[in-house]
């Protein structure tokens, strides 16, 4: 919602009307009784629900933000034939819904050609670059924790795709350097798997080496109480994290997926290290100062 209406903000004059939905709100019959010349959906369900009744169909321009390719996942899982029945469903929704909008909007060019080459080609996609000013992450601020307490810092919806379970692998292996160089991680998240890599922590031995702090409203901040981030993610859209620890000039290891590679390509204090490879992670961890 921010991006949009930072968009919006960038281009005065423009009076059409747009109505936001992203939780699902978005009955066709609501929103063209409320007059949306254009109408912007950032999630699947919202625009599922849209179009879903054949008798009502939206009026205004339709324009939907591709915030990453989830259809990425299945790349993780086992190729089952369920996990390849589930992924051939999702892939088929998103080309049906995909063609019945009239803008889609990608933050990545990887993101973009990946939407023409996995949906089908000549789709009206677009590039919108971020939005992010530099400038807003120049005051000070203040956390539980000291500057640079702590030598690592995560900050992730603890999910599958954010990958800490790579990260807590990596740790695993370095275990042995990293007490004796003394660097721990801080962990900054809540979410589904964060029960498991907690346990998961503990069942190798190395709890000691983390500290989880929970879920913290700007959690951002957060990154300059250790000195490098990490984001071990599977795949991302448009990190946010990323694009602000570029604009406060932090060292960051992260993950060679799509949106982290956009993102850092250019940004000389980032290493990346292959996606899912803990022992490439392990090294790094070990020779960051």
């Amino acid at each position: 919602m921010e991006y949009i209406r930072r968009q919006i903000a960038a281009h005065p004059g423009d009076e059409s009307r747009v109505f936001f939905s992203c939780r699902g709100e978005c009955a066709a019959a609501k929103i063209n009784a409320w007059g949306a010349e254009v109408i912007h959906v950032n999630h699947l369900k919202a625009l599922l629900q849209l179009f879903r009744n054949p008798f009502s169909s939206p009026r205004g321009k339709v324009v939907f933000t591709v915030h990453g390719i989830h259809l990425r996942k299945y790349d993780f899982l086992p190729k089952t034939p369920l996990n390849r029945l589930r992924r051939w469903m999702r892939l088929s929704l998103e080309r049906w819904l995909y063609r019945k909008c009239d803008r889609l909007i990608a933050l990545t060019e990887t993101d973009a050609a990946d939407v023409n080459r996995l949906y089908g080609g000549n789709l009206p996609v677009e590039v919108e670059p971020n939005s992010v000013d530099p400038a807003e992450f120049a005051s000070d601020f203040r956390t539980r924790y000291r500057l640079d307490e702590f030598a690592f810092v995560c900050i992730a919806r603890f999910d599958f795709q954010k990958g800490q379970d790579i990260l807590v692998a990596a740790v695993a292996s370095a275990q042995a350097s990293l007490r004796l160089a003394r660097k721990r991680v801080l962990m900054v998240g809540g979410g589904p798997t964060l029960a498991q890599i907690k346990a998961d922590a503990f069942a190798r031995g190395v709890a000691d080496l983390f500290e989880f702090a929970g879920e913290i409203p700007e959690a951002g901040v957060y990154m300059t109480c250790a000195r490098h981030l990490v984001a071990p993610s599977r795949w991302e859209g448009m990190p946010y994290l990323l694009l602000e620890a570029v604009a406060r000039g932090r060292s960051v290891i992260a993950s060679d997926c799509p949106g982290n590679r956009d993102v850092l390509k250019d940004y000389p204090k980032a290493v990346l290290f292959p996606v899912e490879d803990a022992a490439c992670l392990a090294r790094q961890l070990e020779a960051a100062k």
